[in-house]
């Protein structure tokens, strides 16, 4: 594994761990981060049901798990302002470039959740452009 997969892999098992939900129903807020505050590490570590569903849950289930679209929501509302969005996005990136993880269930991700992110979830993102803000589908 490359250090920039293991680094990913720890961020989402970091966020899975703080934003893990035991029953769907009883999503909370999530504290809005400021871009100084953004941990990759945390980022990724939450991220880990959608890891493992990019690298070989997608083959046999097309839509993300629920674990995982719990945590796509609640990433799509960490970043306080514009600056944390881009700090999000680039742990978000990082992450990406696993060469396991399947590109095209990676990008399907907001969609197959019906979150809509200030940035795609591609490993190419320029994370500098965006400027859209957080909203949902």
């Amino acid at each position: 594994m490359s250090p920039s997969s293991t680094s990913f892999a720890l961020v989402v098992i970091l966020i899975i761990s703080s934003l893990s939900i035991s029953n769907s129903s009883s999503l909370k807020p999530v504290h809005s981060l400021e871009a100084n505050e953004v941990k990759c590490r945390d980022i990724t570590r939450h991220m880990k049901s959608c890891i493992d569903w990019t690298k070989s849950g997608y083959k046999n289930n097309k839509v993300p798990p629920k674990a995982c679209c719990n945590q796509i929501f609640k990433l799509n509302t960490m970043g306080k302002d514009s600056q944390a969005e881009v700090a999000i996005c680039e742990c978000v990136k990082a992450g990406l470039q696993d060469p396991n993880i399947n590109a095209k269930a990676a990008e399907s991700l907001t969609w197959g959740c019906k979150v809509l992110l200030a940035y795609p979830t591609t490993p190419k993102v320029n994370c500098s452009e965006i400027t859209a803000p957080n909203t949902k589908f």
